[in-house]
């Protein structure tokens, strides 16, 4: 039994080594290496190449998407029009955000009422699971000049508010069908490394288990 004891130690020891390199393995640092802030000022976005986001109609606005990730979170900036002249209210339905094989359709909840240019923090919802993302701060600009007005949006949507690990190796991508047919994508996240290192401690211990009991049969 005291074999048994050492044995599942020293399996703990692997376990927590193997987690820790999954996290130094990161795709981007986890102390927000982008310098993003959720403060409705959108000055940290200017360092980014947008995304066009556009539907098949050559009339129809281009739009702006990036998308950014670290060990923790899930960063998120659209603008509704990429010229920054067009005539395009916020759209808050149908923002499909695809972690691994894990899907999200996100809506906005609460963006109404915006004061023309001015922010409003407003609520995300995972309407594929009727959740509201209370932990993802989000805040919308409203831009009104010369009898027209277009929308920004930025936001931080930690792993763990969709339900996921905060780790890497997940391929991440943002899809508005409504707005186009592109997509965004970056990586990080992962959809559940402590449930296989905790399967494999117990298959391990198992195994030096059953082998001791072996030992002592004979």
């Amino acid at each position: 039994m005291r074999k048994l004891f050492v044995a599942i130690l020293v399996v703990l020891g692997l376990v927590d080594c193997g987690m820790s390199t999954t996290v130094k393995a990161a795709t981007n640092d986890v102390n927000n290496q982008f310098g993003i802030k959720i403060d409705g000022k959108f000055d940290d976005w200017k360092q980014f190449k947008k995304t066009p986001i556009q539907n098949d109609w050559p009339t129809d606005v281009v739009k702006g998407e990036v998308l950014l990730a670290d060990r923790k979170n899930i960063y998120y900036y659209i603008t509704m029009s990429l010229s920054g002249k067009d005539n395009y209210p916020m759209q808050v339905n149908d923002y499909e955000l695809i972690v691994g094989n894990v899907r999200s359709v996100i809506y906005i909840k609460e963006a109404d009422n915006i004061p023309a240019n001015g922010s409003k923090k407003v609520l995300l919802q995972n309407t594929s699971h009727g959740k509201n993302l209370t932990h993802s701060p989000a805040i919308i600009h409203r831009y009104v000049k010369n009898g027209k007005e277009y929308a920004k949006m930025e936001c931080r949507i930690p792993f763990s508010d969709l339900g996921l690990s905060p780790t890497t190796e997940q391929k991440i991508t943002m899809y508005t069908p409504l707005l186009g047919n592109q997509t965004v994508t970056t990586e990080g996240g992962s959809t559940g490394p402590i449930i296989l290192a905790v399967i494999g401690l117990v298959i391990a211990s198992l195994a030096v288990f059953g082998i001791t009991k072996r030992k002592k049969s004979n």
